[in-house]
């Protein structure tokens, strides 16, 4: 989980190959009460936004977004999905998906090219049930290229071309609060290297693009709720995505962290 990829770097808390029977509750981060699914996601109803946290790899997570989505979906209300797993040039590959028009075999290499290393059917019942129900899939995240640049150089390496393929602000610099919050889930990396002050900028770089593209698709479907499918590191409020989304208001589903407190940047914790 050290760095042999981009994918380690960036997930190295996540991918822990857990697997765990269906999530049934949470504890509810307000005043601690450990209420059903149900309920939860009744509470998180009328939200804009809401974020499902995941390890990527554990099947029970997608489960459960999957039930979230699956409810929101017969409350009636117009609904979206926004991915992590999709970088926004393949947005329409995402179209053509829900549309109908590409067999699963081709889309499945759309997804691998996207999404390396995790594997289809982790992700395929929520998939299939957004192309089956017409529901738009929204692809959230930064050029893989312009990521791993950032990552190993910094913000100053990207050229204007680069810049302009990004949302405005994206390669703003980082705060030092952005490097002490990143420390939290990367303890083995030294906190005051260059290195690491890279992978910080790569890591915000993600969250701005994410949050643009979320604040940019309810900006045009303002009657509109977004379901958000991302790594637990990028869906929690405290430096994730959720702060960068400004006065919009969300909530947040996260599972566990191992080893860190969480509750000041989620609403709801699986249980």
């Amino acid at each position: 989980m050290c760095k042999p990829t981009l994918l380690r770097v960036f997930w190295p808390i996540f991918l822990l190959g857990m697997t765990g029977c269906s999530i049934t509750h949470a504890i509810r981060v307000g005043d601690g009460q450990r209420i059903g699914v149900g309920q939860m996601i009744a509470e998180v109803h009328n939200s804009p936004v809401i974020f499902v946290g995941e390890r990527h790899d554990d099947a029970s997570h997608h489960e459960l977004q999957l039930e979230v989505i699956q409810s929101l979906q017969k409350a009636g209300k117009p609904l979206a999905i926004g991915v992590e797993m999709f970088q926004t040039d393949s947005q329409p590959a995402l179209d053509a998906w829900i549309a109908g028009k590409t067999r699963e075999e081709q889309f499945v290499r759309v997804y691998q090219a996207n999404w390396r290393n995790l594997n289809w059917g982790l992700y395929r019942d929520v998939f299939l049930f957004a192309r089956d129900h017409g529901i738009p899939m929204v692809a959230l995240n930064a050029p893989n290229r312009i990521v791993e640049k950032v990552a190993r150089q910094g913000f100053s390496a990207l050229s204007n071309d680069e810049l302009r393929a990004l949302p405005a602000e994206s390669a703003d610099p980082i705060s030092d609060e952005n490097i002490r919050f990143m420390t939290a889930y990367y303890p083995g990396h030294g906190k005051n290297s260059e290195a690491f002050r890279h992978l910080g900028e790569a890591q915000m770089l993600r969250n701005r693009v994410m949050a643009k593209g979320i604040i940019r698709y309810l900006a045009q479907h303002p009657e509109s709720r977004m379901v958000v499918l991302a790594g637990g590191a990028h869906a929690w409020g405290r430096g994730g995505i959720p702060a960068e989304l400004g006065k919009l208001p969300y909530k947040v589903i996260l599972p566990p962290f191992p080893g860190i407190d969480i509750t000041d940047g989620a609403d709801y914790l699986l249980d």
